[in-house]
């Protein structure tokens, strides 16, 4: 259903993948952008009486089949819904049954979902006759569940509270046409704005059936508490207040002498508290913005933890305190978590609400905002500070490396159900030096036999990380006992297998393209990395490892006679055709033009420098 476009992105609640969390983002960034155009932000709460229990199951059935759900499905839920009744018992009294047309089951599993589908319609038509006024209403609609918001965005208080009005009596009515009905005394009013003296007007809902409603300091949504400057002081304060007196109430579990061992205290803690006090903290933990109250809220509350988990005196510092009762601080957790949800969007559906205020290459072709980034001028996006900002570069340092699906990774299609016995890897049987000793020996009379025979070749490899972490891989072609071909490639920012496996990939592809070869001899200094090769498990290097397994896999269907052979040479071992290679790397200077915190791993389509 959001595939089909029958569930409105600004749905957020009942529907996989959304959550309070991204309603609060949205709202936060809508503000936060208005603000860079000095406009303010206006908005009105309501709430629907006994949603759960009104839903009408005639209407609900005709959402199911506009949703396109399969006739079996629809014919399912008409008879979940037909013939119910309800007995309504107190102590020993019981009343008869009475016949139930209406409702879900609130609690049920299939009640999020089903409701999400019920107000799809109303929330459609709704944009509809708002798009049909003559006067250009500029209203968006943010609905989560029963609780809903109206959101105007304008430089005048009197214009906003005009579209708002409009928009406030046509979802109304738009509501009642579905079997809904408003409940006006929960209807919140509420202004966002940076002004020092705000106006903060009312708004007469009673040509609506509503109440004057005017806007209170603090305004509660979906768990959050905000001010009109957006700075979460007291949503922060709020909940480290309740995790305070929880804290409290617990030191009755245990102390320094008797009850709850200190691992258990800090599992309790972790679990029942700190989840609690960081309730969507992501609503103002982001670049730019003035964190310092609320991190020093947070840091009292787990010097307070810390000091119940270990018993200790109150005279300890905070910082040594957590380290002994294993709390990581608080600043670096709130950036590890914060961190982890932003790469969350990187995989959330096109539909999503959140995917019209990134940037272009990172909204899967919907729609913009009127205050997405990429709508935003270039001095704008400068002085943004929104969460929806540090999405967009968290998202920009992701390498998609990852295809779960590839053929050459499914069973039954990869090298080695097919090629196993035509691909070895020789190492030493230990790390002695006898062995070592053995297995040298070996390799040369390896390396000796693919430059007598003219159907052969010797790939030389090996990688190297300079202090400035730039990557060097270079690869040296044997055949007919001399060199034909050198390569040399530079990357920047990634680990050591990284590199062995790409001087691996330079050098093996090359050597496979080359006519008349069946017998190909690597030689390298990682193992490990050449093993790579033959895995099949989704992996970070799967980057790397789809061309040179598809290159691979070629050559081994070519002819049956093809055969690849890996053998580990290690550097301390000197190996002189060897030692030629690392001697190239360990010179070798490349100085990136854009220096880069970054990981840039090159494939072998990248920039290869041939000697």
């Amino acid at each position: 259903m959001t595939a089909n476009g029958f569930l409105d992105p600004n749905q957020l609640g009942g529907v996989r993948q959304r959550s309070t969390t991204d309603a609060g983002v949205y709202l936060t960034h809508i503000i936060c952008a208005g603000w860079l155009r000095q406009c303010h932000t206006s908005v009105i709460a309501f709430d629907i009486a006994q949603f759960f229990p009104s839903l009408n199951h005639d209407f609900l059935s005709i959402c199911l089949k506009k949703a396109g759900l399969n006739t079996n499905v629809v014919g399912f839920f008409n008879s979940y819904h037909s013939n119910r009744s309800t007995i309504y018992t107190l102590n020993n009294f019981s009343s008869p049954a009475f016949n139930t047309n209406v409702g879900v089951g609130q609690g049920s599993a299939l009640s999020p979902i089903l409701s999400a589908i019920y107000l799809a319609p109303v929330i459609k038509i709704f944009n509809k006759r708002i798009k049909n006024l003559k006067e250009n209403i500029l209203t968006d609609i943010l609905s989560f569940m029963d609780d809903s918001l109206l959101i105007s965005q304008e430089k005048s208080y009197s214009l906003s509270s005009f579209f708002l009005l409009c928009s406030y009596n046509i979802i109304s009515k738009t509501l009642i046409n579905a079997g809904l009905v408003m409940e006006h005394s929960k209807t919140e009013l509420f202004h966002f704005t940076r002004a020092r003296h705000p106006p903060n007007p009312s708004i007469d809902l009673s040509s609506v059936g509503g109440p004057v409603i005017s806007p209170k300091p603090i305004w509660r949504y979906l768990g959050f508490y905000f001010n009109c400057r957006l700075n979460f002081n007291y949503h922060t304060h709020f909940y480290v207040t309740k995790c305070l007196s929880t804290l409290s109430a617990m030191k009755m579990l245990g102390n320094s002498s008797r009850g709850f061992l200190p691992i258990q205290r800090r599992l309790l803690y972790r679990t029942c508290i700190l989840s609690i006090a960081l309730y969507r903290f992501q609503l103002w933990f982001f670049k730019g913005t003035s964190i310092i109250k609320n991190i020093t809220e947070l840091k009292k509350m787990q010097q307070r933890a810390a000091l119940w988990i270990t018993g200790a005196f109150q005279t300890f510092s905070s910082e040594g305190i957590e380290a002994i009762a294993s709390l990581i601080p608080i600043t670096l957790h709130l950036r590890k978590l914060n961190g982890r949800h932003h790469l969350c969007y990187a995989s959330i559906p096109p539909s999503h609400a959140i995917n019209s205020l990134l940037d272009s290459q990172h909204a899967k072709n919907q729609m913009p905002h009127k205050t997405a980034t990429s709508k935003l001028t270039a001095k704008q996006q400068a002085n943004l500070k929104s969460p929806i900002k540090d999405v967009n570069e968290r998202l920009n340092s992701i390498r998609n490396c990852f295809n779960p699906l590839h053929p050459l990774f499914t069973p039954g299609s990869r090298i080695v159900d097919h090629f196993s016995s035509r691909i070895s890897f020789h190492s030493p049987s230990s790390s002695s030096d006898e062995d070592l000793n053995q297995h040298l020996q070996n390799l040369n009379l390896a390396f000796r036999s693919s430059q007598v025979n003219h159907n052969s070749a010797a790939v030389i490899t090996d990688g190297g990380i300079k202090k400035s972490h730039v990557v060097t891989a270079a690869v040296h072609i044997w055949a007919d006992n001399s060199v034909i071909k050198q390569l040399q490639v530079h990357s920047l920012n990634i680990t050591s297998i990284k590199a062995e496996l790409m001087a691996v990939c330079t050098g093996l592809i090359p050597a496979i393209e080359i006519d008349n070869i069946h017998d190909i001899t690597v030689i390298t200094d990682s193992i490990t990395a050449a093993r790579k090769i033959l895995e099949s498990k989704v992996d970070p290097l799967q980057n790397m490892l789809i061309p040179l397994a598809t290159a691979v896999k070629t050559f081994l269907s070519k002819d049956g006679r093809n055969k690849i052979c890996f053998w580990y040479c290690p550097s301390r071992a000197e190996w002189p055709r060897h030692k030629l290679v690392d001697d190239q790397v360990k010179a070798s200077s490349c100085t990136p033009t854009f220096p880069s915190k970054e990981s840039h791993l090159l494939s072998y389509s990248g920039n290869m420098i041939i000697m």
